[in-house]
C-alpha cells in the first residue's frame, strides 16, 4: 500500500467521536471547501442584474447560493481527516480486495467471514464501503454477521439486488424474502423498493445498486433487457422515481443506473466499449428522463456506466468524461448526490487504462466513488501521486468526501 509511513488508525473511531461532540445539525455551505457547482443560465443572470434599485424598496432577505449543502458535523469530520483517509473514501471494493486476493472465480474463492488478517486490513484501509456478491452470501446468520464487520466501521455495505433475475439474496434459497418478476413486468415499483430495502436492512446492508433507470427501447439490446422497467421513457421515469421513494422509505440508500443510459447501446461494457450514438437532445428526450425524475426524488447515488457517447463524451466512456459527469449530470441536471462509477474491473476500462490512470481520470472528470478498481493499491497510489504533483487538488478530494460523509450521516451509517 502506498501509505506506508503513516498507518490509518480507525477513521471510524475519529468519526464517531466527532459526531458525538458535534450536536449541530444545521446544514451550511463553505466556499473554501466546496465551490458552488450550479451554473447560472443567461436568463437567470439577466433576471438578477435587472432588478431596479427603487428608493424605499423593501429589503429582500439574503439567500444562500445554490449548490451542495452539508451539516456542521460533516465539515468537522472532513476537517479532521488525513489526506490518506480522504483518498480511501473514494473507493468501494470487494471483501477479497482488502487482502489483495485474485478476483473470485469459484464459490470457494469468496470470503464469507472475517479473519485476523481481514480485521487488520480494515483498520488500515478505511474505504467508503464494500460490495458483496452471491459468493459472499451463504445464509441469513452468516451475512448479518459479515456485514456487521463493515457497518461498525461506518462503511457502505452494498449489493446488487434489483429484483427479477439480478439478486444476491432473493435468488438464494436460504432466504425467505419477497421475490419479484423482471422489472418490465412490475406495476408497483414503490413496493419493490420498499420490500427489497426492508429485507436488505435486516441483513445489514445499507446501499443497493438499484434500481435500473435504463430505457430498453432497442429490442436488439440484451445488455439490460428485462432489468429495465420498459421501453417507454415516461413510464420508466415514473417507475424509477417510485422505486427510489420505496427504498428511501425503507431507510436504505439506492442507486439509479446506468447513466447516461445503457438501454440502446451497442456493445457490452463488461467486455469492451459500449457505444450510444445519440445527440444530447435525443438523450434528453429519452435516456436522461428517468435520471431527472430520480434527481427530483433525491436519489442519493447515481451510477455512471462505461458508455461512450461521441456527441457528448468524445472517445471517452462516461465514467472518465468531465462532459458527462460534471457538465451534464452536475451542472445541467443539478445533481448534488454521490456519483459512483460502474465497476472498474470491466473490460471497457481494463482493456484501455491502467488502474492508476483510470482512477485519476475518473476523479478529475467528477466521480466521487470508484467501484472495484482492477488494482486497488495502484489506484490509490495514482490518486495520491496526482495530489502530490498538483494534478488533483485536495479541495477536489474534499468535494467528494463531503458528499460521501453527508450521505452516510443522512442514512445513519455513521
Amino acid at each position: 500500500m502506498i501509505f506506508s509511513t503513516k498507518k490509518t488508525k480507525t477513521a471510524s473511531v475519529l468519526i464517531a467521536a466527532l459526531l458525538l461532540l458535534s450536536g449541530c445539525t444545521d446544514r451550511r455551505q463553505r466556499a473554501e471547501l466546496v465551490p458552488t457547482l450550479t451554473s447560472f443560465t443567461e436568463e437567470t443572470e439577466a433576471t438578477e442584474t435587472s432588478i431596479p434599485e427603487t428608493e424605499g424598496a423593501e429589503e429582500t432577505e439574503e439567500t444562500d447560493p445554490q449548490g451542495p449543502v452539508y451539516s456542521d458535523e460533516v465539515y468537522a469530520i472532513v476537517d479532521q481527516m488525513t489526506l490518506e483517509e480522504k483518498i480511501y473514501q473514494l473507493f468501494i471494493i470487494t471483501p477479497e480486495q482488502f487482502l489483495d486476493m485474485e478476483k473470485p472465480v469459484y464459490p470457494e474463492d469468496y470470503l464469507t467471514a472475517t479473519s485476523e488478517s481481514l480485521e487488520a486490513e480494515l483498520e488500515e484501509t478505511p474505504v467508503a464501503g464494500v460490495v458483496f456478491f452471491a459468493g459472499n452470501i451463504t445464509d441469513p446468520e452468516q451475512i448479518t454477521e459479515f456485514t456487521g464487520i463493515f457497518t461498525q466501521r461506518g462503511m457502505f455495505t452494498a449489493v446488487d439486488e434489483e429484483g427479477g433475475d439480478i439478486t444476491r439474496i432473493a435468488s438464494n434459497p436460504s432466504f425467505d424474502v419477497a421475490q419479484f418478476p423482471p422489472m418490465g413486468e412490475v406495476n408497483d415499483s414503490y413496493q419493490v423498493g420498499l420490500d427489497i430495502g426492508t429485507y436488505l436492512q435486516d441483513y445489514g446492508f445499507n446501499l443497493d445498486f438499484a434500481p435500473v433507470a435504463d430505457v430498453a427501447s432497442d429490442p436488439w439490446n440484451d445488455v439490460i433487457g428485462n432489468r429495465s422497467f420498459g421501453d417507454d421513457p415516461v413510464d420508466v421515469s415514473m417507475q424509477a422515481e417510485a422505486c427510489v421513494e420505496g427504498f428511501t422509505d425503507a431507510g436504505i440508500a439506492c442507486t439509479l443506473k446506468h447513466f447516461p443510459g445503457h438501454g440502446t447501446t451497442s456493445g457490452d461494457s463488461h467486455y469492451g466499449a459500449a457505444l450510444l450514438d445519440k445527440t444530447l437532445a435525443e438523450l434528453q428526450a429519452e435516456e436522461l428522463m428517468p435520471f431527472e425524475y430520480g434527481i427530483e426524488a433525491d436519489v442519493p447515488f447515481i451510477m455512471v456506466g462505461h458508455i461512450t457517447v461521441p456527441e457528448v463524451t468524445g472517445d471517452l466512456p462516461a465514467t472518465l468524461s468531465e462532459e458527462a459527469m460534471t457538465e451534464l449530470l452536475r451542472d445541467q441536471m443539478g445533481y448534488q448526490g454521490v456519483i459512483i462509477t460502474d465497476s472498474f474491473q470491466m473490460g471497457a476500462i481494463t482493456d484501455n487504462w491502467e488502474s492508476d490512470e483510470a482512477a485519476v481520470a475518473a476523479i478529475l472528470a467528477g466521480a466521487d466513488i470508484i467501484l472495484m478498481p482492477d488494482d486497488f493499491d495502484l489506484a490509490v497510489q495514482g490518486i495520491e501521486e496526482a495530489v502530490q504533483n498538483g494534478t488533483i487538488t485536495e479541495e477536489r478530494i474534499d468535494q467528494s468526501v463531503l458528499r460521501i460523509i453527508q450521505t452516510k450521516t443522512d442514512y445513519g451509517i455513521m
